[in-house]
């Protein structure tokens, strides 16, 4: 029973220009407000003020129609006229019952539901709000002039203090819970949607690994714990694919794509614990091997370049097998990290006028 109330009052708008969380907090502060003048309405027939009783009666289907209309997107009117109608309200309980009844918590009701239900500019909001405390002051004057229409005992006095306290309060919290719930979700999706940018941003899209970028972030995060002494050694070599363009100039670019994906996997759970391997261009990776001084990352690409031999790819019915080069280099304090790619590169290039299929340190 519960969920269906629930699932009723949060359902979305039709209309794109209409915002889901002001139909919400009308819904629940109409809800309130029936309940109100349910409850009110019974009360006062049963005192024998019938007048009251039936001003509660045309409050409660003033209310029942506003809370349909918010599922015909008339969010922007349903809320100037509930805002409107707390105006005839603090009027009629001035009239009625005098100025003691604290109906003026309502004109609070109306200023907070002026500024939480955002259709007005700030300017037009000042007026309305200008306008709406001119109007309490006269009501406050008028109660001052006349007497109320009915005399209410002391225990009367207390249960209607009580009764718009009670109502005061619950459209409050309900309508602060339901503006500070939304911000907080729009928050935490702004927040989600950052870590998706920067994570696009940090990711080559065709092979899932980090690009340039984010490479470099990695690089000088472990440069740091490096210099902290948390690393013996920190290596840094770059991978080219030997004859690479020979296989898209024959098989085509989906075929090198293929290539570049299945070999970019291998090389990411090879260094799920020694490193990180990103795309650096291309047809070449870069690799990152913490914890590790020159020798001990030569004997692991060397390790590496034997699992390439043993990957067979089928384009176009024939088997084709490919090699990788690699230049590498172990990062000195004394130099900065681009010095250290840059010979990393270089030694790259030693290795292709050597013949590809080998591992330059």
């Amino acid at each position: 029973m519960w969920g269906k109330i629930r699932s009723c009052i949060l359902k979305d708008v039709r209309n794109e220009n209409e915002i889901k969380m002001y139909a919400v907090i009308l819904r629940v502060d109409l809800l309130i407000m029936v309940l109100y003048y349910t409850g009110a309405g019974c009360v006062l027939f049963l005192t024998g003020k019938a007048v009251a009783g039936i001003g509660c009666i045309v409050g409660l289907a003033v209310c029942t129609l506003l809370f349909r209309e918010t599922y015909r997107d008339r969010t922007r009117i349903v809320s100037t006229l509930f805002n409107l109608s707390f105006l005839v309200l603090m009027a009629a309980c001035a009239v009625l019952f005098g100025n003691d009844v604290i109906m003026y918590n309502f004109f609070y009701v109306q200023i907070l539901l002026l500024y939480a239900l955002d259709y007005m500019s700030f300017r037009r909001k000042a007026v309305c709000a200008c306008v709406l405390l001119l109007l309490r002051l006269v009501i406050n004057e008028y109660t001052n002039i006349y007497a109320p229409y009915y005399t209410l005992t002391a225990n009367e006095f207390v249960f209607w203090r009580m009764m718009h306290i009670l109502v005061f309060c619950a459209i409050l919290i309900a309508t602060v819970s339901i503006s500070t719930q939304d911000f907080r979700e729009m928050q935490s999706k702004l927040v989600s949607y950052n870590k998706k940018l920067l994570n696009i941003a940090d990711l080559d899209p065709l092979t899932g690994l980090r690009n340039r970028r984010g490479a470099m972030e990695y690089i000088r995060e472990h440069v740091e714990k490096y210099r902290a002494g948390e690393y013996h050694g920190l290596s840094i070599a770059i991978g080219d694919i030997d004859f690479f363009k020979k296989v898209n100039d024959t098989y085509g670019h989906n075929s090198g794509d293929v290539a570049l994906k299945t070999l970019a996997n291998l090389f990411d759970n090879f260094m799920s614990d020694k490193g990180l391997v990103s795309r650096w261009g291309g047809e070449e990776f870069l690799f990152i091997f913490c914890s590790a001084n020159g020798d001990e990352a030569a004997v692991m690409l060397s390790e590496l370049r034997g699992q390439i031999h043993k990957i067979q790819f089928r384009f176009e019915g024939e088997c084709v097998r490919l090699t990788m080069t690699f230049g590498l280099a172990e990062y000195d304090l004394r130099r900065d990290v681009e010095a250290t790619i840059g010979e990393a590169d270089e030694k790259l290039y030693i290795g292709k006028g050597k013949g590809r299929d080998i591992v330059i340190y």
